[in-house]
């Protein structure tokens, strides 16, 4: 991450457990960098699934990744209010200007009253019968959810709306600096 710096354009490439790339988005752009996250900012991006079909981001996005933690969480700006995707995952590497991370199935969607819902249980047994996840695997990937279940539950770190919002008026003047 040494190399990075705020404005820089990065790919982000998920991959499953088996080691084969399932989705990419071409451009994000770096807002911030710290020793335990790092903050990306999505807007209108072309996501890549592993079919080869794209299509384009559709509202504009925060995304944090977590240097320790096993997910990374996607606050999106909707016109029905702030909602975030929390995808349960490894933590991130850097590979060049490439963000890479195992995603392991398990999602969850959080609403902007706070409430969530846990998706995507029936792939996540799936594949951690097929792919053989190990069981410190598998606890990471509750324990990870836990944490995200008590994050939101007391609006922590980006979960507290204003946070989140924070995040974006940094973008926002930052963007409004670097057009001039």
């Amino acid at each position: 991450m040494e190399t990075l710096k705020i404005g820089d354009v990065v790919l982000v490439h998920a991959y499953k457990h088996n080691g084969a790339i399932y989705r990419s988005w071409d451009a994000a752009i770096v807002l911030e960098l710290n020793s335990d996250y790092l903050v990306l900012v999505n807007e209108d991006v072309t996501v890549t699934e592993l079919n080869g079909r794209k299509w384009k981001t559709n509202e504009p996005a925060i995304w944090i990744f977590n240097r320790k933690n096993w997910s990374n969480i996607i606050c999106m700006f909707k016109e029905t209010g702030l909602n975030y995707y929390c995808n349960i995952a490894s933590p991130f590497i850097m590979e060049g200007k490439t963000i890479k991370y195992i995603d392991y199935d398990l999602d969850i969607k959080v609403f902007s009253d706070g409430a969530y819902k846990i998706l995507d249980l029936k792939e996540f047994n799936r594949n951690r019968i097929m792919w053989k996840y190990g069981q410190d695997i598998i606890n990471m990937i509750w324990s990870e959810v836990d944490n995200l279940k008590n994050q939101i539950k007391n609006q922590t770190f980006i979960f507290s709306h204003a946070r989140a919002q924070a995040f974006w008026d940094q973008y926002l003047q930052w963007k409004e600096n670097n057009q001039k």
